[in-house]
C-alpha cells in the first residue's frame, strides 16, 4: 500500500472514531437527563436537560408579591420563566414602547448580514437627514462620518441613539423592518394608538433566546450587545451585578420601560416592565423593586 494510501485510511479511520465518539456522547447526554426523546416520546425533550429543580411552574407568590407591590399605580408587567414557560400578566394595559422598538430594527440588521449584503464591519455614512438629537450624540457629528455596523449596532441598543435609527432605516428600508414583525406574527404588535403589552413585546426576547427568526450566531451577538453596561437605574438595579441581563430601555414623555433576559444560571427569565408616572424616583423605585422580587423568587432552592 502506498503512503497517500496508507494516510487517506489513516484519515478515514480516525473520521469514523470520532463520529462514534460523539455519537456516543450524545447517546449518554441524553441518557444521563433521563433520555426523554426515546423513553418518553409524549414529553419535551428538552425538559431532560434541566434539573427538577430548576423547572419552576408555581408562580402564583409572585404574582401575589408583584400584584401588591404595583397595587394602584400605572404599571404593567410580563414574567416568564423560559425554562417551563410559566408565566405572569399583570395589567394589561398597552403602554408606548418608545425605543424598545429598535430591537426588530436590529433584527433587520442582522437577517440582512446573514443574507450575505452587509457585514459587521461594512460602513454606512451619517446624513443631514439622519440627524434627530432626541437620544444620543451621533446627531452632532459631521455629515458625511462614517461608522460599521457594528459600532452602530452598539449606540442603537446600548446608547438608544435616534441617529444611528435613522441611518439604519433609511439603508434598510422600512420593509425590511415590517419583515421582522410579520414573520414573527407581531405585525400588530403596536395598536393604533402605537402602544404595546408588555406580554406582546416579550415575544421579540423569546425569538432571539431560541434562535427562531435570527441564526444562533446573530441572536447571540444582539443579546451580547445588550447586555454591556447601561442604565442601572431602572430593573438592573434589582440583579445582582454578576447575574448577566441583556435588555432594551424605553423612555415616551412619562412612561418608562424595560425589557429583557435575567440570566440566572439555570434559571433564566423574562422581565417587561412599563411605567407611566411624572416621578422619575417612583419609576426608579418601581423598577427595582419589582425586579429584586421577581429576582429573589426565582433564585430561592
Amino acid at each position: 500500500m502506498s503512503r497517500t494510501m496508507r494516510s487517506r485510511t489513516t484519515i478515514t479511520i480516525l473520521g469514523i472514531i470520532a463520529f462514534v465518539a460523539l455519537a456516543g456522547d450524545i447517546f449518554l447526554l441524553s441518557e444521563s437527563h433521563g433520555g426523554l426523546q426515546t423513553a418518553y416520546p409524549y414529553l419535551d425533550p428538552g425538559q431532560g436537560f434541566y434539573g427538577k429543580n430548576d423547572l419552576l411552574v408555581n408562580m402564583r407568590p409572585l404574582r401575589e408579591e408583584l400584584t401588591g407591590l404595583v397595587q394602584g399605580k400605572n404599571v404593567s408587567i410580563y414574567f416568564e420563566f423560559l425554562n417551563t414557560g410559566a408565566n405572569i400578566r399583570i395589567n394589561d394595559t398597552p403602554f408606548f414602547p418608545g425605543s424598545l422598538m429598535k430591537i426588530p430594527i436590529a433584527m433587520a440588521v442582522m437577517k440582512k448580514i446573514e443574507a450575505g449584503e452587509w457585514t459587521m464591519q461594512d460602513k454606512l455614512v451619517l446624513t443631514d437627514a439622519d440627524k434627530n438629537p432626541a437620544y444620543g450624540d451621533l446627531y452632532q457629528l459631521p455629515s458625511g462620518t462614517t461608522f460599521t455596523i457594528q459600532n452602530l449596532l452598539q449606540k442603537l441598543l446600548v446608547q438608544s441613539d435616534d441617529t444611528a435609527r435613522a441611518i439604519f432605516v433609511r439603508n434598510l428600508g422600512q420593509q425590511k423592518v415590517e419583515d421582522v414583525l410579520t414573520y414573527l406574527g407581531l405585525d400588530d404588535v403596536v395598536n393604533s394608538n402605537l402602544q404595546v403589552t408588555a406580554q406582546r413585546y416579550s415575544n421579540f426576547w423569546r425569538s432571539l433566546y431560541t434562535a427562531s427568526y435570527l441564526s444562533a450566531d446573530s441572536s447571540q451577538k444582539l443579546l451580547e450587545i445588550m447586555d454591556l453596561p447601561h442604565d442601572q437605574t431602572l430593573l438592573r438595579d434589582g440583579i445582582p451585578d454578576a447575574v448577566n441581563f441583556s435588555h432594551k430601555i424605553g423612555v415616551y414623555g412619562d412612561t418608562y420601560s424595560d425589557s429583557g433576559i435575567v440570566y440566572v444560571p439555570h434559571r433564566p427569565y423574562i422581565l417587561t416592565v412599563m411605567v407611566e408616572s411624572s416621578s422619575t424616583d417612583e419609576v426608579h423605585e418601581i423598577m427595582k423593586d419589582v425586579s429584586r422580587d421577581a429576582y429573589e423568587y426565582v433564585v430561592r432552592p
